[in-house]
């Protein structure tokens, strides 16, 4: 038979964590996993005359005439996996998720193929457990649904729910335009049958957010009700607000908004539906002479839950310096604290459902962690990110980023394919705006990292602190190529700039050792001892620091302490030769490339391996 095309309903079943179930109980799972397909396929599809196509190993691939015997098919696979794990520990639990969609597929009398059918691969990755989705595109877009689906979860499309009788289409629930990977337009979502506990999706996704999450600093309370207390809530609001508007990644509510919610923060929820915030800051305090304590809890309004408090303690003075120390400690937990959070978020919930403030965040913390897995994982939320946001720029700046802390970890391989990827990266974020100075700075480290062009380097970066001379960004990278040249003094004012930027940046351990990088340039090895060492009571899983470290050590003539240093930077990277340092380092043939490596050397650095 040859191929024709046909309309159909396809119901795409998958196991949720069956690599996980395997490996922890493989000849159970195996067995139980069996057990099912031999009960859908001689009970379950006949009765809703249902066609198998194909068994996934760990799934089923399903075609039906109508959408409703695909729902009630899958209504009823959920039913029985639940049965299966009656009696069961939790851990042992199987659930399904499972996509229905409605398209016109080629068929060869045995096997489906089509872009429908891919779509409803790819949907059904989204279901969480007992759901059903559908959705509204046509033909080919109807198939998109089966990706939407969760852990135990069905997902179809609306010419499919059309089909519905009364009684399940009057559960559906609309879930809005949802974006999947690698498809040009959003997909019209709904969930036929009761959610999940914990449901995937919730309704009305909105891919049009911002970058940026909003945190609303409500005024502090006086323990004691007194009348002269109250300015003092208001000026800890006001020295917080004021740090915290100096990131770029965040949003800060004005406080003039912010203070009708003193006193009334008890539903944080509320809070956020007024004025707009994804973080509530909050606390009190109490005086005792001229000593205030203070205690304060940020919330994230999307879970209604306390993601960071504690209790900190300064002198009424301070609250009065422009560089209050009391205010910064409360500024710098929060933006810390709002990172990790949205780390968190995307390694618990499935990249679609997430906001794009919470992939973008969660992606510049995740790339600074030293574990290769979390790294790797990165580059999954980056790509949702330009997938969803094609004509943005930052998205795509950031990936470079990611493939140069790939190279600068030593984790790379293939340098020369890696380096094209970065540079088609940043000139795709210039094509969309080419004075985007996070782009041009990114664009000038790929040049001087990966490909050891320090010139053009130098000539990128310059451009990008030209078109916005407050990015801190910019003003590291810029510094950290002036260090590779040997301009060590106007290094070390370019990086000093770029702290002073982002005095709160979570990435602090990371201007810091670029930072270093610069003292050294300058032979300013004292300093830039202090500093590689003030970055790893931040981060002590950089390599980089520890090899800023050494060099430090050994010019100062303190050999023994370079050596121990080194040894940590061996630890993490083991396979690190005095040869491939070399390879790898920008400045290689310049005087102050030839120094470090020197310095490697004498503390112990193995030439070649």
């Amino acid at each position: 038979m040859g191929l024709v095309q046909q309309d159909t309903v396809v119901l795409l079943v998958d196991l949720v964590e069956s690599v996980r179930l395997m490996r922890e109980h493989e000849a159970s799972a195996v067995h139980r996993w069996t057990d099912f397909v031999q009960l859908a396929t001689g009970q379950i599809l006949p009765r809703y005359r249902g066609g198998l196509v194909k068994s996934l190993g760990d799934g089923l691939m399903v075609r039906f005439e109508s959408v409703s015997d695909a729902v009630n098919a899958a209504a009823d696979m959920h039913r029985s996996i639940a049965v299966q794990n009656t009696g069961r520990p939790e851990d042992q639990h199987f659930r399904l998720r499972a996509g229905i969609n409605a398209s016109t597929a080629w068929s060869d009398g045995i096997d489906i193929y089509g872009t429908g059918i891919n779509l409803a691969a790819r949907l059904a990755t989204l279901a969480g457990p007992g759901e059903t989705i559908a959705s509204e595109a046509a033909h080919e877009k109807l198939a998109a649904l089966a990706s939407l689906a969760n852990p135990g979860e069905t997902i179809g499309s609306a010419a499919a729910r059309d089909e519905l009788t009364h009684g399940v289409d009057a559960l559906c629930e609309d879930l809005g335009d949802c974006i999947l990977k690698h498809f040009d337009k959003p997909v019209r979502a709904y969930r036929v049958g009761p959610a999940s506990p914990h449901p995937s999706l919730a309704a009305r996704r909105d891919y049009g957010t911002p970058m940026e999450p909003t945190i609303a600093v409500i005024p502090f309370d006086s323990r004691k009700d007194a009348e002269e207390h109250l300015d003092i809530g208001n000026l800890i609001a006001d020295s917080v607000i004021w740090r915290l508007s100096k990131s770029a990644n965040l949003k800060v509510i004005s406080r003039l908004s912010t203070d009708t919610f003193r006193g009334r923060v008890s539903d944080v929820a509320e809070v956020s539906a007024h004025l707009g915030a994804t973080y509530i800051l909050s606390g009190s305090y109490v005086l005792a002479a001229d000593r205030i304590l203070v205690t304060a809890e940020l919330s994230a309004a999307r879970t209604n839950q306390v993601v960071w408090t504690d209790r900190l303690s300064g002198g009424i003075g301070d609250l009065l310096q422009p560089e209050s120390e009391l205010a910064h400690r409360i500024a710098a937990a929060v933006h810390l604290s709002v990172f990790d959070a949205e780390v968190e978020h995307i390694m618990t919930q499935p990249l679609p459902t997430l906001e794009s403030y919470s992939l973008l965040l969660g992606s510049i913390r995740l790339m600074h962690r030293s574990n290769k897995d979390e790294f790797l994982q990165t580059r999954k939320a980056l790509d949702e990110l330009i997938d969803r946001h094609g004509r943005i720029a930052a998205p795509r700046a950031w990936l470079a980023n990611w493939y140069i802390l790939r190279m600068t970890r030593g984790w790379s391989e293939d340098r020369k394919r890696e380096a094209a990827e970065a540079l088609s990266a940043t000139r795709a974020a210039l094509d969309r705006d080419p004075s985007d100075a996070l782009a041009l700075a990114t664009e000038g480290f790929v040049y001087c990292h990966m490909l050891r062009d320090l010139d053009t380097a130098r000539k990128r970066c310059e451009q990008a602190v030209d078109a916005n001379p407050s990015h801190a960004l910019g003003w590291l990278y810029r510094g950290t190529v002036n260090a590779f040249k040997g301009e060590g003094e106007v290094a070390v004012a370019a990086t000093r700039r770029a702290m002073e930027l982002s005095p709160l940046d979570p990435q602090r351990y990371y201007f810091e050792s670029l930072g270093a990088t610069a003292l050294l340039s300058a032979h300013r090895y004292g300093e830039a001892e202090k500093l590689a060492r003030s970055s790893l009571v931040l981060n002590r899983m950089h390599p980089s620091t520890w090899r800023v470290l050494t060099i430090a050590l050994v010019s100062q003539g303190r050999i023994e302490e370079a050596r121990e240093a080194l040894g940590k930077m061996r630890e993490l990277e083991p396979q690190l030769t005095v040869d491939r340092y070399i390879g790898r380092l920008p400045n290689a043939q310049l005087e102050t490339g030839r120094h470090w490596a020197r310095c490697l050397e004498i503390a112990g650095l193995p030439t070649t391996g």
